[in-house]
């Protein structure tokens, strides 16, 4: 209770089945915050899943801020066929087997677009939003937690709001820039701070308030970093000095204005790790962080700017210090409805590190889909790649200890089309593709970026479809060399 300075909503704490037994709507759309593991509620869907195994007349909605954690899915997948309907992200569970059979209504937004359609009504009328805070203060204002994702659109548009006080955390006074307006963004730099440090909510709309000690469990959508990672990250960065040594971007960077987005996950743990090993000092701004990027805020990351921040598995110590020293002068969370702005994304010249499934051979890019199959969500891919002043897709060149191509002669489904991205980037190195016809990108992307198993195979289609038009497609060969990467 000493986390709850407000009088009037300390009479709302509650026990979490109750909760749920009065505030859960039979029919409706329920939203849940946070992202990338982090920030997810805990006590409310765990007693929903206990609840509703039980008693299965319901019909919901379930809207997420993004990649939700493993417990999370464990307790929607209890009782996955209640929901009908989920946006924007799946990660793992029962509901992607729903969804790949027809019988969840599932559709993958980008992450901004999604903010829109709820603030919109686009989704429907938000019936309870269940957030994380790691306090509430006199004002009956709460402090956020490690993420604020779609969380602000949530509260804004949903009739009632259930806030789990999150004990195991400290109170993050002072991280969060709570900007909740539709207007134009007034923000040209990373450290500029444009709304409040807390999270004002109308009290009559928040109707519990549950409280919890459990951690964060980890984000099922990511694996911890591995050597392929870090030759790309190598390549990654081996690019963006070159770049920075010539022309425009090179003004970019010496005034400031170049910004590095990250990627997430693994990749964007590695990336961390590098980058200081190769002499450069950039702001950082993203959708969603490892926290280790926020411990060195002020040095080779000078300032970070992101809507969550989270530990990969095998990284929980630098959450734990970043609690402790609590140094939040250079870093900052904000929500999606900024982070993903695509107007915001144009203004800050990002060089944005997007990643995918496969990319063919003219550089379009598949995120979400393996053989017609929802693999993963795009989360904020297909708000960056069209927006950064320069796009890069980094993967690695194969899959299937070695024997399936990542690097395909066509793709089955495509997120990014080609007009958005520039670069391409694997462990086996770096493809500049601005500037090039469709032909020359191809050559490019299986010279300098395919396994060298598959040059050959490549090389024989591009062979084959140089003389089909301007940018050729062979799908019979097309299957015949790589079927099992389609």
């Amino acid at each position: 209770m000493e986390r709850i300075g407000c009088s009037e909503l300390r009479e709302l704490v509650s026990d979490p089945m109750d909760t749920v037994k009065r505030f859960l709507p039979r029919k409706g759309v329920i939203a849940f915050g946070g992202m990338s593991g982090s920030s997810v509620p805990k006590e409310f869907p765990r007693a929903m899943a206990k609840l509703l195994e039980e008693d299965q007349g319901y019909s919901l909605t379930l809207l997420t801020g993004g990649a939700t954690s493993e417990e999370f899915e464990r307790s929607v997948s209890r009782i996955a066929r209640i929901f009908h309907r989920r946006y924007p992200f799946l990660s793992g569970g029962e509901h992607r087997n729903l969804a790949n059979s027809n019988v969840l209504q599932f559709f993958d937004y980008g992450l901004y677009k999604f903010n829109r359609m709820i603030r919109t009504g686009g989704l429907g009328e938000v019936d309870i939003a269940v957030i994380e805070g790691t306090a509430i203060l006199e004002d009956c204002s709460v402090i956020p937690s490690l993420s604020l994702d779609s969380s602000l659109s949530f509260v804004r548009m949903a009739k009632r709001v259930i806030v789990e006080i999150n004990e195991s955390k400290p109170r993050l006074d002072g991280l969060h820039d709570v900007y909740m307006e539709d207007s134009p963004i007034p923000l040209r730099r990373v450290w500029q701070r444009i709304g409040d440090i807390k999270l004002r909510i109308p009290s009559s709309k928040i109707v519990a308030i549950l409280l919890t000690e459990e951690n964060d469990s980890s984000p099922g959508a990511y694996k911890s970093p591995g050597d392929a990672e870090t030759k790309i990250s190598d390549n990654i960065l081996q690019f963006l000095s070159q770049e920075i040594k010539k022309g425009f971007s090179r003004e970019l960077y010496e005034r400031g204005d170049l910004i590095l987005q990250p990627g997430a996950g693994s990749l964007s743990s590695k990336l961390e790790e590098r980058l200081s090993q190769f002499g450069l000092r950039v702001d950082v701004w993203a959708e969603t962080l490892p926290v280790k990027w926020a411990l060195h805020a002020g040095d080779y990351a000078k300032h970070v700017s992101s809507s969550a921040l989270f530990a990969l598995h095998g990284e929980e110590k630098y959450l734990h210090e970043f609690y402790e020293t609590r140094d939040f002068k250079n870093v900052i969370l904000r929500g999606q409805n900024v982070t993903n702005n695509p107007e915001v994304i144009q203004r800050l010249n990002l060089v944005s590190i997007l990643q995918a499934i496969n990319v063919d051979v003219y550089g379009n890019a598949n995120i979400s889909h393996i053989h017609g199959k929802i693999y993963n969500g795009v989360g904020g891919s297909v708000d960056f790649a069209p927006n950064a002043y320069i796009t890069v897709i980094a993967l690695p060149s194969t899959t299937g200890d070695g024997k399936i191509s990542r690097i395909v002669p066509m793709t089955t489904h495509v997120d990014i089309p080609e007009h958005y991205v520039d670069v391409v980037v694997t462990e086996q190195g770096y493809a500049d593709l601005r500037g090039k016809a469709p032909l020359d990108r191809a050559k490019e992307i299986v010279e300098r970026c395919a396994h060298p198993s598959f040059k050959d195979s490549l090389l024989r289609y591009l062979d084959r479809v140089k003389e089909v038009g301007h940018e050729g497609h062979d799908l019979r060969l097309a299957y015949e060399l790589f079927g099992d990467a389609l």
